[in-house]
């Protein structure tokens, strides 16, 4: 399929526009970004906290992640995976079109946030002849939806955006029994996720251990064992930085007493909120606050 880069930057505009949140009832995605190019040479070495596809339509070069150099060419698809720094170099210039995103973990199902969590750690994230592969299937779809559309483009788009998206999981998941039962304890994962959820949007309540256990559905001993494994603190310090955090925030955003937020980081008193304040910064949030405040002067 051939397209021009004008094309390209067309079809780029289209689904940055209309394709940046793709929801579904199970998953939810956002889009960082959809791009193509007809002549790519090298992106340099970086890595990104989110999902990167790509598809080469034609041009050879090498693929560069880790230990693995391989090599590119027309009807390869491969994932460049969340915090890995990778590389693609090409004398000639790839003709390559790619989409970066990420999901949306609070409006996604448990076992959606499960298999995408899986991804990340497949060992299958580079498929060479994927011509037939149905991600690529849609995504030519797609392009050709955006090229042909005259009425109705946004309902259109979103369709096929979302499927291809969605597609991902089973063009890269890693098949193979042993490889898939790795990805089991990934469920502990998730379990601290939305703990850290629950927690981060219910700073200003008490917070024990066993009511975000019993939210959870699960023990206190085994919710405090995931803190210890998957964090490597315990709950309540976790909660303790976490109260600070947002403490620190409000302290540098809002106008808000100190009174007012202790209570609203749940500390209670103002006493009790100075004594951790101080214990985990080194000084009071008074103190902390005329500080920030003389340095704002300055500039």
């Amino acid at each position: 399929m051939e397209f021009t880069q004008q094309d390209l930057n067309h079809f780029n505009a289209v689904l940055n526009d209309y394709a940046e949140t793709l929801s579904g009832s199970e998953l939810t995605f956002y889009v960082h970004y959809w791009g193509g190019e007809k002549k790519l040479f090298t992106n340099g070495v970086h890595k990104h906290s989110f999902f990167e596809m790509c598809y080469v339509l034609d041009g050879s070069g090498t693929y560069e992640e880790g230990s693995h150099r391989l090599p590119i060419g027309p009807g390869t698809l491969f994932m460049s995976r969340p915090n890995l720094k990778h590389q693609i170099v090409s004398d000639e210039g790839l003709y390559i079109v790619f989409v970066a995103f990420e999901l949306i973990p609070a409006e996604s199902s448990t076992e959606g946030q499960r298999r995408f969590r899986n991804l990340e750690k497949s060992r299958t994230f580079f498929l060479r002849n994927a011509e037939s592969c149905p991600s690529v299937l849609i995504w030519l779809a797609l392009l050709r939806q955006i090229g042909d559309s005259r009425h109705f483009l946004e309902e259109g788009v979103l369709g096929l955006a979302r499927a291809l998206i969605v597609s991902f999981e089973s063009a890269f998941s890693d098949q193979r029994g042993p490889a898939r039962a790795e990805y089991l304890p990934s469920s502990s994962s998730t379990l601290v996720h939305r703990a850290k959820l629950y927690v981060r949007d219910n700073l200003a309540q008490e917070l024990k251990l066993s009511t975000v256990a019993d939210y959870l559905h699960v023990s206190s001993r085994h919710l405090s064992r995931l803190f210890g494994e998957e964090l490597g603190q315990p709950y309540s310090a976790y909660v303790r930085k976490e109260r600070i955090r947002q403490a620190v925030s409000l302290l540098t955003t809002t106008d808000w007493s100190i009174k007012r937020i202790a209570q609203e980081t749940g500390f209670g008193t103002v006493h009790y909120f100075t004594t951790v304040f101080s214990a985990e910064m080194g000084e009071p949030p008074g103190q902390f606050l005329k500080k920030l405040k003389e340095q704002s002067e300055m500039f």
